[in-house]
């Protein structure tokens, strides 16, 4: 369980690091089996998941209740699609990152209608990266791994200027 917790914690790492995830076992092909998802494309999230799909060569789905944002992140991005819902995205994708700004968000996301637990995939790998109550990413994790996804919990620090310099720390635990 540990070496799990280990190689989980090592593919947050080489996510934030825009680094391809292709140990995950699946193919080298750019399928949607190997998608990357990302959820929350405000003054943190944009910059976030512009680093990541400008490093990645995974097809990459954006969502957003703010259609403004994800049609400005699809005309500064290639390969990208974007999700009806965090239920859509999910069915799209293997890895889904999320970057919200409270903890009602995260619940909505995930647990909501059209939430990402009622799309996800078995063995969905969920990064949360939105700096939230300790109470709510528990219950959202314990829901998710419930779901037959995986969770990691993968708070962030540095701001806007990080997220926009690609500096970001995030505390994976």
């Amino acid at each position: 369980m540990l070496a799990r917790s280990f190689r989980t914690a090592n593919l947050a790492c080489k996510l934030r690091a825009g680094l391809s995830v292709q140990r995950m076992s699946y193919s080298s092909s750019s399928s949607q089996e190997d998608a990357i998802g990302f959820i929350g494309l405000g003054q943190m999230g944009f910059h976030m998941a512009k680093h990541l799909c400008s490093k990645s060569q995974k097809p990459f789905v954006v969502y957003d209740m703010n259609q403004e944002a994800v049609s400005r992140f699809q005309s500064e991005s290639s390969n990208v699609m974007s999700a009806s819902s965090p239920a859509d995205l999910a069915s799209k994708t293997s890895v889904i990152v999320t970057a919200l700004p409270e903890s009602s968000h995260v619940k909505g996301v995930y647990l909501g209608k059209n939430g990402v637990i009622e799309g996800m995939r078995k063995n969905a790998l969920c990064i949360d990266s939105s700096t939230i109550d300790n109470s709510v990413s528990i219950d959202v994790s314990k829901r998710i791994i419930s779901a037959g996804g995986r969770a990691v919990d993968a708070p962030i620090s540095g701001g806007i200027m990080g997220a926009q310099a690609a500096t970001l720390t995030f505390m994976v635990g």
